[in-house]
């Protein structure tokens, strides 16, 4: 997009003093083109410079906000389809996320021996011991 020769307060500034005088007048004082003063009259309105300021503001948290947004429910697909792949069902209320799933309680990789210790043998991948 084509940088504008005039900043956002000066364009208020100029509109303001359209306002207020014939806007051929104004738009041969400041060398521009009576439609492009029709064009910030359609895109600032009655807006005062510290508007202005504050509209551009709100634009950037804005288009931030929706980039964050977006990147969170793609992260939220991937997991879905991640979950899908591993045959889970994706879980869709609050109960079921903190319900336990069966093979969560009895890990086989996990083995308590006979004098009640844990086995980590079989967790780490080493056989029996």
């Amino acid at each position: 997009m084509k940088k504008s020769r005039f900043s956002e307060e000066q364009m208020v500034k100029i509109l303001r003093e359209a306002d207020k005088s014939p806007v051929a007048r104004v738009a041969k004082k400041h060398e521009i083109s009576e439609q492009t003063i029709y064009a910030w009259l359609k895109r600032y309105g009655s807006l005062e410079a510290v508007d202005v300021k504050r509209l551009r503001q709100l634009e950037v948290e804005n288009g931030k906000l929706k980039k964050v947004l977006a990147e969170h429910v793609l992260e939220i697909e991937v997991l879905k389809e991640v979950a899908a792949k591993n045959g889970e069902r994706v879980c869709s209320t609050e109960a079921d996320r903190l319900r336990p799933r069966a093979r969560d309680l009895a890990s086989p990789s996990v083995r308590a021996t006979p004098s009640g210790e844990i086995d980590d043998w079989l967790r780490l991948g080493l056989g029996e011991a």
